[in-house]
């Protein structure tokens, strides 16, 4: 029976001095205090996950109290998938302007040139961590510790494998492994930071849940069981309960240091329903590009007795409008290359100027369709560059009858909208950039998943998700885009699964009629224009982890994966390629398995 534990790695927390700042308000000393910001994103949980909102198969007393005595936005938007739209919240842009158009292989990479929400608040003396999920670069200058945060303790990836046991990362990007429920983990450690934090703090508390896999606690998955929900539902709606356990507690706990008073809060969650479920009647979920899709919950909870507190919005706004907002509540200038604006107007009782916000689906490479584009009365939907749909939301929000051949020159008006600010943002040039091996502070590893299978060389999975691996790696071998300053030698070290037998499925010898995968199996690295590096892995059987699910999951199994250092290989200056191969091709389920190449630079 799954019950939950605590972490049982060390946190290791930075006590810093404090910094004088301009601000908000005075403190006792003659000094001027800013207010603390948390920052919670939930992930993959709909607008219609909220008991708030409607949905009598779910309890969120503590989301709801939240959002009902802040600030809240009726009508907000985010972007069809996480990592598009984490670009968005930290950098104030559309996320094809930042590079991240897609959720895996770098193209989820948002670009290092980008100034995150982090580094504004870093410049102004705010002490930064981010707590869970980033999924905006898995490699330093991407990696949180490049883009203005302090202190990580969370996963690069899009989704982490198992809830209650792993390896996270640190600021360094070195290994932090962890027993227990990564909802609590997350949440207790978030706590400790901004409780022991003397400096004001800017929090980011990214939960991975609703994200599959389905793994929750046994108390909140027979609750949810006795309701007669399917088992997937069940199963969402139990991890979302889940978190809002610990949202109140978090909340509780910053109530008795004393510093609740002086936080802004920020709610939202980063994408529509994971699954087709209650969502208050709205069309989509994850993925598209429809009102369900990507209109979300967001609040903000302003410090003291702030008027807008208690308010519904309904004016449009969207996830481009944080870090405006944000740095104009504290008195700061607003960067004038924004596509987001503040929404500290709305919220000291005025208006904002009309304007669209729009919604770009992700895609391997980003063309502008599908997207869409609202006001506060129409919707246009534009599934590809010839299809055309329009809506009015003020008497049709669930997207029943599409207007656009009926409402005169609108539709036209708006087709033409779309189609020109749509092309105008794409920035091929930034996406999926080369692994920059100078950049890190430590050793780099090279993730399957952020590299390129070749010929017969294939993921485990469709498309190389999260956490997916190279399999029948041989002749045609995969690599990774680099680059470096200078030429160097690096100790490399491959985790990796050969003659998987032991996984209990079929075992396929291959073509090669003379591999013998109980032997070893030769390797060879090479980056373009360097010598290569050839070694043999000896033979290792990996099996299949035990996972808590609670239905068959869509993602790749977690393994014990072997590791084995393989020597000293030599890559020169440039840009290049680092290739893997074998001389021989190796076969599906009894070759080799690939899951990660790190290089420790050494001493040449």
């Amino acid at each position: 029976m799954r019950t939950c534990l605590l972490a049982l790695f060390g946190l290791l927390l930075c006590t810093c001095t404090t910094s004088t700042v301009t601000g908000l308000e005075e403190d006792t000393s003659g000094g001027i205090e800013r207010p603390n910001i948390l920052f919670i994103l939930t992930d993959d949980q709909g607008i219609g996950d909220l008991s708030l909102h409607g949905n009598d198969s779910i309890s969120t007393p503590n989301m709801d109290a939240l959002l009902q005595s802040s600030a809240k936005f009726d009508r907000f938007y985010v972007s069809p998938v996480c990592a598009p739209t984490r670009a968005s919240f930290l950098s104030g842009q559309y996320h094809p302007r930042t590079g991240a158009v897609f959720v895996t292989r770098r193209r989820e990479t948002m670009d290092d040139g980008v100034v995150t929400l982090a580094e504004q608040l870093q410049r102004l003396g705010y002490r930064t961590g981010l707590y869970g999920k980033w999924h905006n670069g898995a490699t330093f200058p991407y990696h949180p510790g490049g883009q203005g945060f302090d202190e990580f303790l969370g996963f690069t990836l899009g989704h982490f494998n198992d809830y209650f046991r792993g390896e996270l990362r640190d600021e360094r990007d070195e290994p932090v492994p962890f027993v227990g429920d990564l909802t609590q983990i997350l949440s207790d450690s978030a706590a400790q930071f901004m409780v022991h934090t003397p400096q004001p703090f800017f929090c980011m508390l990214t939960y991975q849940a609703p994200h599959t896999p389905v793994q929750v606690a046994d108390r909140y998955w027979e609750r949810k069981q006795a309701r007669g929900l399917s088992d997937y539902n069940a199963g969402i709606y139990a991890m979302v309960e889940s978190v809002d356990d610990r949202i109140g507690e978090l909340l509780d706990r910053l109530r008795a240091a004393g510093k609740l008073e002086n936080t802004i809060v920020v709610f939202a969650t980063d994408n529509g329903p994971n699954g087709n479920r209650y969502r208050m009647g709205l069309k989509g979920t994850k993925g598209q590009v429809d009102e369900g899709s990507v209109r979300v919950p967001f609040s903000i909870k302003l410090p003291g007795d702030h008027p807008a507190n208690g308010r519904v919005f309904t004016t449009p706004a969207a996830h481009i409008d944080l870090l405006p907002t944000l740095l104009d509540l504290l008195g700061e200038p607003v960067p004038e290359d924004l596509d987001g604006v503040s929404l500290k107007p709305l919220l000291d009782g005025g208006q904002l100027t009309e304007r669209y916000v729009y919604a770009f689906q992700q895609g391997y490479d980003y063309t502008g369709y599908p997207g869409s584009m609202r006001d506060s009365q129409y919707l246009y939907v534009a599934r590809d560059s010839t299809s055309h749909e329009l809506y009015d939301l003020s008497r049709d929000p669930g997207q029943t009858t599409n207007i656009y051949t009926t409402a005169g020159d609108t539709g036209a008006l708006l087709a033409a909208t779309y189609q020109k600010f749509a092309l105008s943002i794409g920035r091929p040039d930034l996406v999926a950039p080369q692994i920059a091996l100078d950049a890190a502070p430590g050793p780099v590893r090279l993730l399957a998943h952020e590299g390129e299978p070749l010929g017969r060389t294939h993921f485990r999975d469709t498309y190389g998700w999260a956490n997916d691996f190279f399999v029948d790696l041989g002749i045609d071998g995969a690599y990774w885009p680099i680059t470096t300053d200078r030429a160097a030698n690096y100790a490399v070290t491959l985790r990796y699964a050969l003659n998987a037998a032991s996984t209990g499925v079929h075992v396929d010898r291959g073509e090669d009629p003379g591999y013998k995968p109980d032997v070893g199996q030769a390797v060879i690295l090479r980056a373009e224009n360097g010598p290569p590096l050839e070694a043999t892995l000896p033979a290792t059987k990996v099996e299949q982890l035990p996972v808590a699910d609670r239905v068959e999951r869509k993602e790749v199994y977690p393994y014990d994966w072997a590791e084995h250092e393989l020597g000293i290989l030599s890559i020169p200056a440039g840009s290049s390629e680092l290739t893997i191969s074998t001389p021989t091709q190796t076969g599906v389920e009894t070759g080799l398995w690939v899951k990660e190449v790190t290089l420790y630079r050494v001493q040449r």
